[in-house]
């Protein structure tokens, strides 16, 4: 069975967007390697100070022991709070709409069911990529634009979601396993 076009009207809620703020951070721009780096760095640098056998080398090391931790789980904190507050300022306590995607034979159609503006139009090969994970799919109009489908808001299954996407879309622009 051949589908030639699809509607969504998504609805967002804390967890979804949550679930996709630290997707996109951490695994997709991989921004957890700067504060992983900063905690081996010292991390290594506290180890040779508890090595040195030095007088006071053992506060120092403990001090630069909690650093490394310290600084790294401060960045995560301030990112939760972030998402959180931005959630907040959205509305997504309970989940409400946020826009309207129609996917068709050629082109991708935005609808924002927020605020009045401009529909968004995009032929699949302008799109920057389509991401599946664990309960959606984040259709990226840019690096820094994305577009949540979560599961159970389109008629199709995630599979079928697949097939969609990969007749239309560059095999190089979709990532993520084959449901």
């Amino acid at each position: 069975m051949r589908i030639n076009a699809l509607t969504a009207h998504v609805r967002m809620d804390s967890r979804t967007f949550r679930s996709f703020a630290l997707f996109d951070t951490f695994i997709r721009q991989r921004r957890w390697k700067a504060p992983a780096l900063f905690l081996l760095i010292f991390l290594a640098f506290s180890v040779i100070a508890f090595a040195s056998g030095k007088e006071q080398s053992g506060m120092l090391g403990s001090l630069l022991l909690a650093v490394g931790f310290l600084l790294p789980m401060a960045y995560l904190l301030s990112f939760l709070l972030q998402v959180h507050d931005q959630c907040k300022r959205l509305g997504l306590k309970k989940p409400r709409p946020v826009y309207t995607i129609n996917l068709t034979e050629s082109e991708m159609r935005v609808i924002n069911d927020i605020k009045p503006e401009d529909e968004l139009r995009l032929a699949y090969d302008a799109l920057y990529g389509a991401y599946r994970v664990k309960g959606a799919y984040y259709l990226y109009a840019a690096p820094a634009r994305a577009f949540i489908l979560p599961d159970g808001q389109y008629t199709l299954s995630p599979a079928e979601m697949w097939a969609f996407l990969s007749e239309r879309m560059p095999e190089s622009k979709l990532h993520g396993k084959r449901p």
